[in-house]
């Protein structure tokens, strides 16, 4: 009971002070029903860019076992049938963590998934190089809880020399295009944080205010690689001229009235919050995370460690609310809420030390 408790409290601490009710009920949700208000399918394992820190660039080479592949119709319908007792219990639905909007056949998946539960909501995430008029005009006729840009500077040249292929003019004119749609109160765009984009994080967020968006989310570069590790900002003891902008960015954001999340340069033990979605990959593997779901190299503080994937069960072999339940999946779930003790498989992911995306820090507009 002190244990559900500690967690409660610092689970509490760290959420944005516009979403405590929110965010709050769907914990107690979670905790008397048993069941996940997340639900993860990996419906596409790849993706349209080859961006040189994303782990899918390591598919069948550092990662040997990493599967390239865009799931068909009838194959989710199995995935829906074995996961309908989770999915009636769920509040959100992500079809993958790459892009999703690569499988044609994604609206008829987001009408399946409503079928079985109507107040399901579906965050998105893309980088716009696919996402044309036609699909956003289809992406408002359903629940849209979020829909996050990928933008990593404010300026063609820096945006384009990190992400692999993107075009910088179909990013800015998607947004307007979105501005322009029922989504544009859902918008917000993700910086991944580099020492090649940092110094213009202050000027982005005014940038960013003017194309309408009032949600910024900052995450640090993970170093899959020892070759990305030249590109990070966090250390040991922290970066203070990193954090200089960090904090002008804040300010900024104030200024402007925007919403900015920010991640921290010094790490803290806090543990991960992608735990907690029931993610499954595209062979019906649970696995905490999509980097566990594979054989993820992790490079931190000049150590580089990779162990093998970490499956909780399979689908299509066992009952989906058994092995969300499993002791072994609990276990690892409540070593990350308390922090304190890490599982083996996670020490050397930034994601577990507040340094990305899990247990940003807040500034509300």
């Amino acid at each position: 009971m002190l244990t559900s408790l500690q967690i409660a409290v610092k689970k509490l601490r760290r959420i944005p002070s516009d979403q405590l009710l929110k965010r709050s009920f769907l914990g107690i949700k979670k905790y008397l029903t048993g069941y996940p208000y997340y639900i993860t399918v990996q419906t596409v394992s790849a993706c349209n860019l080859k961006c040189k820190h994303c782990f899918i660039n390591d598919y069948h080479t550092e990662i040997h076992d990493g599967v390239i592949k865009i799931m068909k119709l009838d194959e989710f319908e199995r995935f829906a049938e074995r996961l309908t007792p989770l999915i009636k219990h769920a509040s959100f639905f992500t079809f993958s963590t790459f892009e999703a909007i690569l499988n044609k056949y994604l609206f008829q998946m987001m009408d399946r998934i409503l079928e079985i539960n109507p107040r399901m909501q579906f965050p998105f995430l893309s980088n716009t190089m696919e996402l044309a008029l036609d699909k956003i005009r289809q992406l408002e006729r359903y629940p849209i809880s979020e829909i996050n840009i990928s933008l990593d500077g404010y300026t063609k040249r820096t945006v384009e020399d990190f992400k692999t292929e993107v075009v910088f003019e179909k990013i800015i004119e998607t947004i307007g295009l979105l501005q322009q749609s029922s989504l544009r109160d859902k918008l917000a765009v993700t910086f991944v944080a580099h020492r090649n984009n940092v110094q213009e994080l202050p000027d982005y967020v005014d940038f960013v205010a003017r194309l309408g968006i009032k949600k910024i989310y900052v995450s640090n570069v993970l170093s899959f690689t020892a070759n990305l590790a030249p590109l990070t900002l966090y250390s040991p003891e922290g970066n203070p001229g990193a954090q200089a902008l960090f904090d002008e960015a804040v300010q900024r954001a104030r200024q402007n009235r925007i919403s900015l999340s920010m991640p921290r340069l010094k790490p803290e033990k806090l543990g991960c919050q992608a735990t907690e979605a029931f993610y499954v990959d595209i062979k019906g593997n649970v696995a905490p995370c999509d980097f566990l779901g594979v054989t993820t190299p992790f490079t931190l503080w000049g150590k580089t460690t990779s162990s093998p994937p970490l499956f909780f069960g399979n689908i299509f072999k066992e009952d989906a609310v058994k092995i969300w339940r499993k002791a072994a999946a609990k276990e690892f779930r409540k070593a990350h809420r308390l922090g304190k003790q890490l599982p083996s498989q996670c020490v050397n992911c930034i994601d577990a030390y507040g340094l990305m995306c899990s247990n940003r820090i807040h500034h509300i507009a």
